[in-house]
């Protein structure tokens, strides 16, 4: 009975392991495929444009920047003239000051 289970173990445990290399080498011949394609095409692989962006997205993500960079202060000042709102007249849709 101990042999059967050791068996068992084994073909399950190889058949696993086939699942997950044959996944793994699906992925990289796509990954390969696709590299090629953009390369006929005359464009950066899709896989270089994502890690491209995601490093731009982190970088600009950070609280205080790189160490020993200065913030970039781009922002443009826009000046606006404030007037007062009048109040209305009490709606039945409001609730009641406090």
């Amino acid at each position: 009975m101990q042999f059967i289970a050791w068996i068992f173990k084994i073909f399950f445990s190889l058949l696993g392991l086939v699942l997950v290399l044959g996944t793994l080498c699906i992925l990289l011949f796509a990954l390969i495929v696709g590299a090629l394609w953009s390369l006929i095409r005359g464009r950066k692989p899709e896989v270089a444009v994502v890690w491209q962006r995601y490093q731009d997205i982190a970088k600009n993500r950070t609280p205080f920047g790189s160490w020993g960079q200065r913030p970039q202060n781009n922002a443009e000042v826009v000046d606006v003239e404030s007037r007062e709102v009048p109040e209305t007249t009490q709606t039945t849709d409001r609730l009641p000051p406090r």
